[in-house]
């Protein structure tokens, strides 16, 4: 799971303000000291749940087609969020939609979707109907509820305040805390928060910039063996993470831009520089789309080809957001200039667009707003 830029902003206003990040009135919990986990602990929330399965928020008017690609968003004109079948793309359609109630939705699968509830909760429910299953509870607390599936679906890795949970069939275990967000600004061109498994599910990634100041361990910048949480690399000063390619390989930058990326086999490596914003990988591994910072303010998007460390930007400005809906079709949103705006950011001009990789060709979508598209990630060349 990524965190959009200004989903980024919106956080740090809300936590500065003395609220919680997401919409619920539990109290956070105890606190726990940070710097404390050295490896994987047990976690008294892995004890099952006797507790009935809530109702599911997810209701679908059609059933799924096998195979077909979909995506969770909004379409213009409504604010419920939709599964939405694209793979005829002139002639998409919403098979299902979820209640107000359900935040941060994924697929897990075709057929199965994971969110969040207002009750703190992560929720798996079937497309099909059925019951439920409670994933894991968090508290309320800046980042809490930040969350990613694994690609086979039977492990979950999430955030609870400072602490960082794995969920496998074998139960609940923290993997580390990590320090207390300390009060201050935050610059939605330089801040984010990354949390996903690697697309073979081999690996987890956590690379932020808020939980800052530890080292190892602790450090703000991670990656672990999903098999076990096993600490495997560890850094501080990066941002703007994306997993691409199979194998697995990990790219992020520093704060001047410069291009790492990680690979099981070879370790760091330094790419070229490239100041990306909101990067996003193709579900094949051969692009990632990002937002560059233009040099009258306005977003522009570009494209990383990965086999060939080399960029290409699209044109006119005024592009940012990116999210893959295919491996050739990229989604995205205009945005303008706005002197009033937090931080004198751009803003959304409400107009979306979808861009073509292999026909280099732009075209206005009726989505409004995209959460997440299925499938995750395909064989290269595919």
């Amino acid at each position: 799971m990524r965190v959009k830029p200004a989903a980024v902003a919106a956080l740090m206003i809300l936590t500065a303000c003395g609220g919680s990040p997401h919409p619920s009135g539990s109290q956070a919990g105890s606190s726990t000291s940070p710097g404390a986990a050295g490896s994987p602990a047990a976690s008294s929330s892995s004890a099952p749940s006797t507790a009935p399965s809530p109702a599911a928020l997810v209701h679908c008017d059609s059933a799924v087609p096998a195979g077909d690609n979909l995506v969770i968003g909004t379409v213009a004109g409504d604010a419920t969020v939709v599964v939405r079948d694209i793979q005829d793309p002139a002639n998409a359609r919403n098979l299902c939609h979820f209640d107000s109630g359900a935040n941060s939705p994924q697929f897990v699968s075709a057929s199965q979707v994971v969110y969040e509830t207002g009750s703190d909760q992560i929720v798996r429910a079937d497309l099909a109907g059925g019951p439920t299953a409670v994933v894991a509870t968090y508290a309320a607390g800046f980042g809490s509820g930040q969350y990613s599936v694994s690609p086979d679906g039977r492990s979950v890795t999430y955030l609870d305040g400072n602490a960082w949970h794995l969920v496998t069939p074998s139960g609940n275990r923290v993997l580390t805390t990590l320090p207390a967000v300390p009060g201050r600004g935050v610059n939605p061109d330089e801040d984010s928060s990354f949390l996903r498994f690697s697309p073979d599910g081999q690996y987890i990634a956590l690379v932020q910039t808020f939980h800052t100041g530890g080292s190892g361990a602790t450090a703000p910048d991670q990656i672990r063996r999903a098999a076990d949480g096993s600490l495997v690399y560890s850094t501080s000063g990066m941002t703007m993470a994306v997993w691409a390619s199979v194998p697995s390989r990990l790219f992020f930058r520093d704060a001047a831009g410069g291009v790492r990326r990680w690979d099981p086999s070879s370790g760091l490596s330094s790419m070229l520089s490239l100041h990306w914003i909101g990067p996003a990988s193709s579900p094949d591994g051969r692009w990632i789309a990002y937002t560059f910072r233009t040099s009258g303010g306005l977003g522009g998007v570009g494209f990383y080809s990965v086999q060939g460390n080399s960029v290409s930007n699209t044109t006119p400005p005024g592009r940012s957001d990116v999210w893959f809906l295919t491996n050739d079709l990229v989604w995205y949103q205009g945005e303008r200039a706005c002197s009033t705006c937090f931080g004198g950011m751009p803003t959304s001009t409400g107009v979306t667009y979808i861009y073509d990789i292999a026909g280099a060709s732009e075209v206005t979508s009726r989505l409004s707003g995209v959460l997440d598209a299925w499938p995750h990630s395909t064989p290269p060349g595919l």
